[in-house]
């Protein structure tokens, strides 16, 4: 009788070290799954950022001329939203924090430019400070968008 309480308590041991064990390799599984889902899709966020970014930071950084009624220096407006309440970085940037350090320095570093320029893009040109806040979202575009080819090889490394 001894010997038969002891090979059940054996086997509940043994099953519950083995689902434990399990129950911890698919939790790995997962969080490498989810992480390489996110990486993927701010990657393809940022792709589909790039070309409009890519036009203005030239404009702005000279690379191509303004148009003609225009000068390099004079305030700009943009109508449209840079990057909207709802992205990615609005609903990921818990997660931005448990990739490798250089790659959420570098998620933080260009959102950062990026929502620094919305915000600047939105004040309105009556106010006193249109002038500086249009210059300081000028260079954050710039700066954003020359962060881009670091980001996007960064990004593909996370989730390749």
């Amino acid at each position: 009788m001894n010997g038969e309480v002891a090979l059940v308590l054996l086997s509940v041991v043994i099953g519950g070290v083995i689902g434990l064990f399990s129950s911890y390799f698919m939790w790995t599984t997962q969080i490498k799954y989810d992480k390489k889902n996110i990486t993927r899709g701010f990657y393809l966020e940022i792709s589909s950022l790039e070309n409009r970014l890519k036009l203005f930071a030239d404009v702005f950084s000279g690379v191509t001329p303004p148009p003609p009624q225009h000068k390099t220096d004079d305030p700009v407006e943009i109508p449209d939203p840079l990057y909207a309440d709802d992205c990615l970085f609005f609903v990921f940037r818990k997660e931005m924090s448990s990739f490798s350090s250089d790659l959420s320095k570098s998620l933080f570093e260009f959102y950062t430019y990026l929502l620094t320029a919305e915000k600047d893009r939105k004040i309105a040109k009556s106010d006193m400070f249109f002038r500086p806040a249009n210059d300081e979202m000028k260079n954050c575009i710039i700066k954003a968008h020359k962060l881009l080819p670091s980001l996007k090889e960064q990004l593909e490394k996370e989730f390749s």
